[in-house]
């Protein structure tokens, strides 16, 4: 029944939904470069994972550096919102609700900046991407990429090589492109904007807990590393035996506290937490609720590392500098997600295994030599 759904699915939009878009749409072809300076406000969409919208926080900066008067909106979740909603490099943010009338007030308030290119960052969700850019650009002109065949949705259908490319750059390289522009991938850093209110939040429980952030460790008590339970991707995330067995491993240690986190609803890490409660150097943050997006950069940012299997957290540590021992599986990608302009250390599954096959014996020398790596000199 699946494979027939399946079936009649891909059935439907080859033989009537682009058809009928291809008949509506009119977005002549063209690709030659646009010159950014004539360009009044530009559109992003990038409504997808968390970690993708902080790789494309350097791309709105050089934008704003190459032409300092241009508008710059973008299109995220309602989840990712709070992580630009103070960048100043963003001048508009357009949440996609899963409310339709919602969503629809925020495409009419899009629409209504008319905006004079569109720039869809989604790479794997390319219908959506190009009907989005159409209802709120209609007369902009819209680069995508992806296979041919959407390039009815597109004035610009690009061809990407992302066989080697962190995605950082492969984003750059688009820009690039798009513009005629040229810059360094050294300046390709990653930007979190964190607000006084939540870097105040975490300083409390940070005080309630005698642990202070990297560089203060002296004067106010003790550094921490973050070690975080959680990943998205099943073939990413770490067994409950493997948690439990490093926290408590990184809970022995004298010289430094262990603050743990999950993904609100990871039930299984709840528990490990739960059951970690009664170890005097191992906590959890938030102590209640659940944390803001600013909260966790900004633990992240004071944090001596970062243990984590998921990409999320490494683009969290890259934006802050912060060290990352990163769990990684080759069953997806790895060079497009690594940690990037940051100190880092990789701990592989063997070929064709998840995360959850690395034995105990090597997370926790791996993670005892590292963090011994990153903490102050005693000198």
């Amino acid at each position: 029944m699946k494979k027939f759904i399946g079936l009649a699915e891909r059935a439907f939009r080859h033989g009537i939904v682009y058809p009928l878009f291809r008949l509506i749409l009119n977005n002549p072809v063209s690709n030659r470069p646009l010159e950014l300076q004539k360009i009044r406000k530009l559109l992003i969409l990038r409504y997808d994972r968390i970690g993708d919208l902080i790789v494309t926080t350097p791309i709105f900066r050089l934008l704003k550096k190459a032409h300092p008067h241009l508008h710059i909106g973008v299109v995220t979740s309602a989840l990712n919102a709070g992580l630009i909603k103070d960048n100043p490099n963003v001048d508009a943010v357009y949440i996609l609700h899963a409310n339709w009338f919602s969503l629809w007030k925020e495409i009419r308030r899009a629409r209504g900046e008319r905006y004079d290119v569109v720039l869809n960052f989604i790479f794997n969700r390319t219908t959506s991407g190009g009907i989005l850019a159409n209802l709120i650009a209609p007369d902009g002109f819209k680069v995508g990429q992806g296979d041919p065949k959407y390039q009815f949705y597109f004035n610009w259908l690009l061809a990407l090589e992302r066989s080697g490319s962190h995605m950082a750059e492969t984003l750059s390289s688009i820009v690039r492109e798009v513009f005629n522009l040229s810059w360094d991938d050294k300046e390709l850093d990653f930007e979190i904007v964190v607000d006084e209110e939540s870097r105040n939040s975490v300083d409390r429980f940070l005080q309630r807990h005698a642990i202070a952030r990297r560089g203060t460790e002296v004067k106010r008590g003790f550094g921490y590393v973050v070690f975080n339970l959680s990943a998205t991707d099943l073939v990413r995330r770490i067994s409950a035996r493997q948690a439990e067995d490093l926290a408590r491993s990184l809970a022995g240690e004298k010289s430094f506290r262990t603050i743990l986190i999950y993904a609100p609803g990871d039930e299984e890490m709840w528990k490990v937490a739960t059951n970690l409660a009664d170890t005097s150097e191992c906590v959890s943050f938030p102590e209640t609720g659940t944390a803001s997006l600013l909260e966790i950069a900004s633990l992240v940012e004071g944090a001596l590392c970062v243990i984590t299997p998921d990409t999320a957290i490494v683009h969290f540590a890259s934006a802050m500098k912060t060290p990352i021992l990163g769990l990684f599986t080759p069953l997806q990608g790895i060079h497009e997600w690594l940690p990037y302009k940051v100190r880092h250390e990789l701990v592989t599954a063997d070929a064709r295994q998840p995360v959850a096959s690395i034995p105990l014996e090597v997370l926790r020398k791996r993670a005892k030599d590292f963090i011994q790596s990153v903490l102050p000199s005693e000198n």
